[in-house]
């Protein structure tokens, strides 16, 4: 197996591993009495699951000389520093920061998913065809 299609086959299991957690998360938020432990564990659940991802991907850009490896790590950290700030203040007790952050988030990760990971996907299948 290619190292672009390892890529694709590992990139769509951490995914719908990521987007499960994060419907668990929408369903926990939309309930009419939120569960703070129960969204802050969805929270750290979603955050360990991006750590994991993350840490693939940047092994694999590494490995791979991929170009634009900067770039794609800065939006890890950046989607990881809007997590943990969100997680600290809805831990807090500011549960109206859901209706807030959280779809900034969700746009934030798709955004990330279609500008980067898509990059990265395509500059490995180029990169498997030379």
């Amino acid at each position: 197996m290619s190292t672009a299609h390892a890529y694709a086959a590992t990139n769509e299991t951490e995914h719908q591993d990521m987007e499960a957690i994060g419907a668990e998360i929408c369903r926990l938020v939309s309930e009419i009495s939120i569960e703070p432990a129960k969204v802050v564990n969805a929270l750290n659940l979603l955050k360990a699951s991006m750590l994991l991802h993350f840490a693939h991907e940047e092994t694999l850009m590494k490995e791979a000389n991929f170009q634009n490896f900067f770039h794609h790590r800065r939006s890890h950290n950046y989607i990881l520093t809007e997590l943990s700030v969100f997680i600290s203040s809805f831990a807090s007790g500011r549960t109206d920061t859901i209706s807030e952050i959280w779809p900034h988030l969700k746009t934030t990760l798709d955004t990330h998913l279609i500008r980067y990971d898509e990059d990265l996907e395509r500059f490995l299948n180029r990169r498997a065809e030379s």
